[in-house]
């Protein structure tokens, strides 16, 4: 009897550690598929930052040249991009005064700077962002040499956008 108490004691035993083995293992993944997730929306975000390449009024604290916790973040990105790299980025003045507008175009520069981005290789203006863009009247002409490249049907636009078949 007292070696049946034992040999059930030690399967027990057994049970308890060996459930618990298989909880640790089966975290693991959902901790590397949530890392996963968070690296590629960080990757993602980068991206659109670089893309944009534009800070905002909405990057500063109100009324001051000093960048809130999104500017400098947005910043920090676009300092790491223009680091290794010519180009062209936007701080967009909107209704700012003129004298608040250069106070953070300084700003900026001065973070860029210290980042070690060579002003030199960097134009900064008060432009759009992502770039100048394409004139809509070249973009109509590449979509009707794509339409009729693929024998699709190409629609008439009339004023405002709106699509005429």
């Amino acid at each position: 009897m007292r070696l049946h108490g034992t040999l059930m004691l030690c399967l027990i035993a057994g049970l308890l550690f060996g459930c618990q083995e298989d909880r640790v293992t089966a975290e693991r993944p959902q901790n590397l598929d949530a890392e996963l997730v968070r690296t590629l929306n960080t990757v993602g975000v980068e991206s659109a930052i670089v893309s944009q390449r534009t800070l905002y009024p909405y990057h500063f604290v109100q009324d001051s040249d000093e960048l809130n916790t999104l500017g400098r973040r947005d910043l920090m990105v676009l300092a790491r991009h223009f680091k290794d790299r010519a180009g062209a980025m936007n701080v967009r003045r909107d209704d700012t005064s003129v004298e608040l507008y250069e106070a953070r175009v300084a700003r900026v520069l001065a973070i860029l700077k210290e980042a070690g981005v060579d002003a030199d290789r960097l134009a900064l203006s008060d432009g759009m962002p992502g770039g100048d863009g394409m004139a809509s009247e070249r973009v109509i002409v590449i979509l009707s040499e794509t339409a009729a490249d693929s024998g699709a049907e190409m629609p008439m636009l009339q004023s405002g956008g709106t699509a005429v078949r």
